[in-house]
C-alpha cells in the first residue's frame, strides 16, 4: 500500500505524499464476486431501498479525439452507426424498465463521448423514452454534456424541450500550445460563441478547465482562468489533468514535445494558487473542483465553501450506501445499494447483446457490503451527513482515520455533520484514500502501480520538502516569486 501518513504539524500542508489521481468509484468489487445471472442485482432491490436515484446515459461518439481522455469513445464519421446505438440505447432504458419499474430520479446526465452530436430528433427520442420510463416528477438537475462545435441552437432547443437545465461542455484550456498537443481544435470564437447561446438558453451552464499539464506555468494557468471565467458559465469546474489514466498518445505527445511532468508538488501549488485567482475575481468555491460567482448571501464563516449552486449527480455518484446511479450506453457504470454492475465497452457487442440477444448488456458484481462508502467520499461532497452512515458497521481503520483527519484539522465536526476544511478540500482525494479500509488502500495502490508500469509518469509525489517550511515560490504576473504563505481561512477559500 501506498505510505500515506497525516501530519498535524503544517497549516495546510497535512500529507507526505499527493495521490496521483484525483477519484474512483466506490465501493470496490473483486472478480470473486461476480454473479453469473445477470439479474440478482434487481432482483435484490427489495431489499435494500434507494434514497436518492440518478440515471447516466453514455454517448461514445466523438467528432475528434482528445488525447488526454481515458473514456470509452468512437471516432464520428458518416455511417459510424449512431441511429443503430441509439435504437439499442433506448431498448436497454425498455428492457430495465421490465425489472426497475417507472421509479423516481432525481438526476439524469447524458455524458459522452460528445452527447451533442445527436440530431434535434435523436434527442427528442431520447427525452421521450426518459419521460416514458421513469418516474420525473420530482427531476432537480438534467444535465447534457454538448461540444462546442456541434452546439447548435436546434440541438440545444430539443435539449431544453426534454427538460435539461443544466448544460457543460469542456473549453480544457485556451493555450494554442496545449490545445494543439492534446487535439482540442474548437477555434476561440466557437468557444466564446456557444457559450453565449448556452447561457441565453440555460439556467445553469458550465465549463471544464484543465490544469496541472506537463511544462504548465502559473502564468499560464492564471491566463486561463481569466479566459474561463470571461465565458460567464454558472460554474467552472477545474481538475488536475490524470497522467496514470490517459492514453499512451498523451504521454508520446508530451515527451515529443519536450514537456516534462509536473512534480505533485507543484500541482498541489497551483491547487493552492487556483483558490487565490478565483476569489481575486469574485469566485467561491462550491466543491473541492468547481468555482461559482459568489453569493451575494453571507457564506457561513465555518465553511470553506459556498453550498449552491449544486451540481447533484456528482453528489450522488460520490454518495451514500443507499444512493443509486443506474447507467445505460456502452460502458456505463450503475450501482445500486450491494452491487456494481458493468455494461459492455465495446458499442458492437454492446448493441448484439441488447438486439440479437434480448439480455442486458453487464457484468454483475455483488453483493458488496460497505457501510463506509458515505464517508469514504466524503472528501469529494465536502459534507458528511451523519445520520445517512450505519455507524456500528463501519470498519474501525475507518473510524480511526476519521479521527485522525479531525485532530489535524482536515475536517471539523459540526455535530449533525463534518465539513471539509481549506486543507481538507486541498487533499480530498488523499483523504478518500486514508478513510478506506486496507482492502480498498491495496486496490487504489495496485491500480496506480499497473498504471506507472504501462509507461505513464506522474512526477514525484513527495511533499515532505515542505513539512514545518511556507510553501514555496510561485511566479505570477506582477508577483514574481510571491509567497503563497497560508494567511487565515479568508485567504485561501478553497
Amino acid at each position: 500500500m501506498l505510505d500515506l501518513q497525516i501530519s498535524a504539524d503544517h497549516p495546510l500542508i497535512k500529507f507526505n505524499r499527493q495521490l496521483p489521481v484525483f477519484n474512483w468509484h466506490y465501493p470496490f468489487d473483486r472478480e470473486e464476486d461476480l454473479i453469473e445471472d445477470r439479474l440478482t442485482p434487481y432482483r435484490a432491490q427489495s431489499k435494500t431501498k434507494a434514497r436518492r436515484r440518478s440515471i447516466y446515459i453514455h454517448i461514445p461518439f466523438c467528432e475528434t479525439i482528445c488525447n488526454f481522455c481515458p473514456f470509452s469513445h468512437d471516432i464520428h464519421t458518416p455511417g459510424s452507426g449512431v441511429a443503430e446505438y441509439l435504437r439499442a440505447l433506448l431498448t436497454e432504458i425498455d428492457l430495465k424498465r421490465e425489472f426497475i419499474g417507472r421509479c423516481k430520479v432525481d438526476a439524469i446526465f447524458v455524458g459522452g463521448g460528445t452527447p451533442s452530436l445527436l440530431s434535434p430528433r435523436e434527442i427528442e427520442l431520447l427525452g421521450e423514452a426518459l419521460h416514458g420510463n421513469f418516474d420525473l416528477r420530482g427531476l432537480r438537475e438534467f444535465t447534457f454534456e454538448v461540444e462546442v462545435k456541434s452546439a447548435s441552437k436546434d440541438k440545444l432547443q430539443a435539449m431544453r424541450g426534454i427538460g435539461v437545465n443544466r448544460v457543460s461542455f469542456g473549453a480544457q484550456t485556451f493555450s494554442q500550445k496545449y490545445r494543439r498537443l492534446f487535439h482540442l481544435d474548437a477555434r476561440q470564437e466557437q468557444i466564446t460563441d456557444a457559450a453565449a447561446l448556452l447561457n441565453s438558453l440555460f439556467p445553469y451552464t458550465n465549463v471544464d478547465l484543465l490544469y496541472g499539464m506537463a511544462g504548465q506555468s502559473a502564468e499560464e494557468l492564471r491566463d486561463d482562468v481569466g479566459a474561463a471565467v470571461k465565458l460567464q458559465t454558472t460554474t467552472i469546474d477545474v481538475y488536475p489533468i490524470n497522467n496514470l489514466t490517459a492514453p499512451r498518445g498523451m504521454h508520446l505527445a508530451t515527451a515529443r514535445a519536450g514537456l516534462d511532468v509536473l512534480p505533485e508538488s507543484t500541482r498541489v501549488q497551483f491547487r493552492i494558487l487556483l483558490g487565490r485567482l478565483f476569489q481575486d475575481l469574485g469566485y467561491r468555491p462550491i466543491s473541492g473542483y468547481g468555482f461559482a460567482a459568489a453569493s451575494k448571501e453571507r457564506a457561513d464563516s465555518s465553511d470553506p465553501v459556498q453550498r449552491q449552486p449544486n451540481f447533484l449527480y456528482h453528489d450522488m455518484v460520490y454518495g451514500y450506501q443507499d444512493d443509486e446511479i443506474i447507467g445505460y450506453g456502452s460502458s456505463a457504470i450503475s450501482q445500486t445499494p450491494g452491487f456494481n454492475m458493468y455494461n459492455f465497452v465495446r458499442r458492437k457487442a454492446y448493441i448484439s447483446e441488447i438486439m440479437n440477444n434480448r439480455a442486458l448488456p453487464h457484468l454483475a458484481f455483488g453483493p458488496i457490503f460497505a457501510p463506509e462508502r458515505g464517508i469514504v467520499s466524503f472528501p469529494y461532497r465536502g459534507v458528511l451527513e451523519k445520520a445517512r452512515v450505519a455507524w456500528e458497521n463501519v470498519p474501525d481503520e475507518t473510524l480511526q482515520a476519521l479521527q485522525e483527519a479531525l485532530a489535524a484539522d482536515l475536517i471539523v465536526d459540526q455535530g449533525d455533520r463534518c465539513v471539509l476544511t481549506q486543507a481538507g478540500w486541498l487533499f480530498y482525494v488523499n483523504l478518500m484514500y486514508y478513510f478506506m479500509p486496507s482492502s480498498g488502500k491495496r486496490n487504489v495502490s495496485e491500480r496506480i502501480e499497473q498504471q506507472k508500469r504501462s509507461g505513464r509518469s506522474t512526477g514525484s509525489t513527495d511533499l515532505t520538502v515542505w513539512a514545518g517550511a511556507a510553501l514555496p515560490l510561485v511566479a505570477i504576473s506582477g508577483t514574481p516569486g510571491a509567497q503563497l504563505r497560508p494567511t487565515g481561512r479568508s485567504a485561501l477559500v478553497d
